[in-house]
């Protein structure tokens, strides 16, 4: 599990604009054998009402920061489904997947994720290979 302290690579080009909305938060995730993880992200609509993407951190216990990166995702149905690339400092590369299991309806946007996520916890899986785990994401908006 150790090879999660990760930076991303940015993975799909975003259409953001100034008016764009934005929103931004923290993150924790757990793996197999209670490894805990945490780091801030940041989001912005993409180039459809069903895209988003942006960037995140990873931290450790004191702050210090150890990766930085991008993720991107879509809409299927009333779940999200997202990848990442990731890259530790020292230059090796990860990749995977994520997933939100959203109550929201099947005509909700992407941006409704996050518009959720500021009024309370949003939760879901990530995977790497055959290691996966939750996380949770809050959020707040950039100004």
């Amino acid at each position: 599990m150790k090879r999660l302290a990760w930076s991303v690579i940015l993975l799909s080009s975003l259409a953001w604009g100034a008016d764009s909305p934005r929103w931004q938060g923290t993150w924790a995730a757990t793996a197999g054998g209670g490894v805990a993880f945490a780091g801030t992200w940041d989001a912005a609509p993409g180039s459809t009402p069903d895209a988003a993407g942006g960037n995140w951190t990873l931290r450790d216990q004191n702050g210090t920061e150890l990766a930085t990166g991008t993720w991107a995702a879509g809409k299927e149905g009333k779940s999200w489904k997202g990848v990442w690339q990731a890259r530790r400092l020292s230059g090796q590369v990860y990749d995977g997947a994520w997933r939100v299991p959203a109550g929201l309806p099947a005509t909700a946007h992407f941006s409704q994720l996050f518009e959720a996520a500021l009024a309370g916890a949003m939760s879901g899986n990530w995977q790497m290979g055959s290691a996966g785990g939750a996380w949770t994401i809050r959020a707040y908006e950039q100004k």
